[in-house]
């Protein structure tokens, strides 16, 4: 089992569990998707690792019915749907995440990401906004910064992705390995001699 796959597990029988202890009806009459949920639940319970894809799908969408305000089930369902290469129904999935919290880093990030591989490679207007979003909420996501200066600059702006690149290569740590990195992306976009002097 992958560790995504075990964070998933760990992420449903949690909501799981709290979700059916909030609003389960155990005197309830069983419907056939009811007792294939049991079974799934059991599954993660007593054996993990045996979960299937469309189980751990099945699970999560459970789990988004039972916390409907909750972004993460459907983070994690975009990214199991991503994982199999369904790029559409991942970006859909990522936005259901981002319509509960719009300020929800990891959902930006992998939205991000999907338009990018759509795309391409290329980073489009919508991926470096959402890139840009998620590195000024969190500051140590530098990838994400990377990419909305790399966004930019393929849009031609220049002198905003060196902006840009400068804001976080000026926050990494000295020691930080990707300085080097970031060194020669400035490089690239004609602006080596911004570079702070170590």
């Amino acid at each position: 089992m992958t560790r995504i796959q075990m964070i998933i597990v760990a992420v449903c029988l949690a909501l799981g569990v709290g979700g059916y202890l909030v609003i389960g009806r155990p005197g309830m009459a069983d419907s056939p998707m009811a007792e294939r949920q049991h079974e799934i639940m059991e599954k993660i319970r007593n054996a993990p690792e045996t979960l299937t894809a469309a189980e751990t799908l099945a699970r999560l969408e459970r789990t988004a019915v039972d916390k409907p305000d909750a972004p993460e089930p459907h983070y994690f369902i975009a990214e199991l749907l991503r994982g199999q290469n369904r790029p559409d129904d991942a970006a859909r999935a990522y936005q259901s995440a981002l319509r509960r919290d719009a300020t929800y880093v990891p959902a930006l990030v992998g939205l991000a990401q999907v338009l990018v591989e759509m795309g391409d490679g290329a980073v489009g207007p919508d991926a470096a906004r959402l890139f840009a979003r998620a590195y000024e909420l969190d500051d140590t996501q530098v990838q994400a910064g990377m990419w909305a200066a790399m966004g930019a600059a393929q849009a031609g702006d220049q002198d905003k992705a060196a902006q840009m690149m400068r804001a976080v290569f000026a926050k990494l740590p000295p020691d930080d390995p990707r300085r080097d990195r970031f060194g020669a992306m400035l490089d690239v976009i004609g602006e080596s001699e911004a570079l702070p002097a170590e």
